[in-house]
């Protein structure tokens, strides 16, 4: 009787054990874009992959949005910063106000659908006054980020962060899971991005991830 007893309590000890792991929260997965305002590629990633993937994953998945891409930057010499980009002053233009709406904003539920609004549109750089009254957001304060030096410094930043990914001669977007950059996962990306989150994920998956029957990464 004493050896069942011992059985069923070190059972009752495991399964309770498991039950706290599997009530523990789990991490999302960290996707980091960098794009340009008017990149081909970028737009149809933002608009084809990660945006419908966002809709439907939004619990599982942070997003870190860096509109810089392959464009350039020097320092003037009254201490600001110029930019330069390969689609020109436009695109300047258009990441310099997708920056402004992501800092100032700084919650991903709210710079996210303006930043979707704007890349979905056939103008992405100007666009941003009826893509935040479309959203009920303030552009003013965005209007003036965009022609400020606080402006120009986070977009420093943004040109800072996409440097440490060495993208001058490589493809953009770049897509960057878990703060890891693989080809394999880039490219994946690009064609099934919710089946890359979905295997990306090491918590019980979302019913939406079993719709997706390619796992392959």
């Amino acid at each position: 009787m004493t050896g069942l007893l011992t059985l069923f309590s070190l059972f009752l000890i495991a399964t309770l054990v498991a039950q706290c792991l599997s009530a523990q929260p789990h991490e999302p997965v960290k996707v980091s874009v960098f794009y340009e305002a008017l990149c081909p590629d970028s737009i149809d990633f933002i608009v084809e992959q990660l945006w419908p993937t966002y809709k439907k994953l939004s619990q599982i998945i942070q997003i870190d949005l860096v509109p810089h891409g392959k464009a350039r930057t020097r320092q003037l010499n009254e201490g600001g910063w110029a930019f330069s980009c390969q689609h020109g002053v436009n695109e300047c233009y258009g990441n310099l106000v997708q920056t402004c709406a992501i800092e100032l904003l700084n919650n991903t539920d709210l710079s996210f659908p303006f930043v979707y609004c704007a890349m979905s549109s056939p103008h992405p750089h100007t666009v941003g006054p009826e893509c935040a009254d479309k959203l009920k957001l303030e552009y003013d304060p965005i209007s003036k980020c965009v022609n400020s030096e606080q402006g120009k410094k986070w977009q420093r930043q943004m040109a800072q962060k996409t440097e440490e990914q060495n993208l001058l001669y490589d493809f953009v977007p770049r897509i960057v899971i878990n703060q890891e950059y693989s080809a394999q996962n880039q490219n994946k990306a690009l064609y099934d991005f919710k089946g890359l989150v979905c295997k990306a994920y090491r918590g019980p998956k979302p019913e939406v991830c079993r719709e997706t029957e390619d796992d392959d990464l």
